[in-house]
């Protein structure tokens, strides 16, 4: 893709107060042919009516762009947030399926759209930064919806934002894939946010380090990585400092059989 339709589309979707109109007057006029094809065949691609009454995946998609564009301002990386949500769906155009009754199911979308996303990126950008930001929140965009809507364990959702490159702008992904569509679904925002607020202060405390677990005599550096994922679990799940070195050295003499 051109660094002029890179350029475009970064202006596109960082100033247009609804970037659909944008990709509407494209699809009119054929210009989505010219390196957009991704989102062309999202044209047309239907959806289950009892979640997206709205229409097709290409309606969603830039009803979700629509939403995106009012909270780009709030996010940390808004020119990834906005590529995310025009890309978040486009696993729906290879993995969409109807049963004989005509139910319409998109089972995996959220990883089969990798690929695809992944060669839209690769055309439009060499910033492997912002690839990998785009990756990370289509294979994710579902998640935390349905861990609201479950009312997941905290170690759970902490475990989920501890993998997103920006749980934050994850969490507005979410909010808008919701918000985006017929009927809207946009009761998970507080949930998220107070999980959120959590997250982030167990993870700005204190927590277990190599050098910690060196001088309590674990010196098995081959197995360092093992023991510190180990100990970062627990502070996932909450534990102070103390319980974590103290749990991590018993794990490395009853799981890891080392001699401490």
């Amino acid at each position: 893709m051109e660094n002029s339709i890179f350029d475009e589309l970064k202006n596109v979707l960082l100033t247009y107060e609804a970037p659909s109109e944008y990709f509407e007057q494209l699809r009119s006029s054929g210009g989505l042919d010219s390196g957009l094809g991704e989102i062309k065949v999202l044209i047309g691609v239907p959806q289950n009516q009892n979640y997206h009454r709205e229409g097709d995946v290409w309606t969603h998609t830039m009803m979700v762009v629509d939403e995106a564009a009012k909270r780009r301002d709030k996010v940390k990386n808004p020119l990834g947030f906005m590529l995310s949500a025009l890309c978040h769906d486009f696993g729906k155009a290879v993995c969409t399926t109807v049963d004989d009754d005509g139910t319409v199911h998109a089972y995996g979308h959220e990883t089969e759209g990798i690929p695809l996303v992944q060669r839209f990126m690769e055309r439009l950008s060499a910033d492997d930064e912002l690839k990998h930001y785009v990756l990370n929140m289509t294979e994710l965009h579902m998640e935390p919806n349905i861990m609201a809507h479950a009312r997941s364990r905290l170690k759970k959702t902490n475990k989920l934002f501890d993998s997103s490159d920006e749980p934050f702008d994850l969490i507005q992904l979410a909010v808008c894939d919701g918000l985006g569509k017929l009927p809207e679904c946009g009761d998970t925002e507080e949930f998220l946010m107070e999980r959120y607020e959590i997250f982030t202060e167990i993870m700005s405390r204190p927590c277990v380090t190599e050098k910690d677990l060196k001088e309590a005599g674990f010196h098995f550096n081959e197995r360092m990585t093992e023991l510190m994922d180990y100990a970062h679990k627990l502070r996932l799940a909450g534990l102070d400092k103390d319980d974590q070195l103290r749990q991590s050295l018993a794990y490395a003499r009853s799981v890891m059989k080392i001699k401490i």
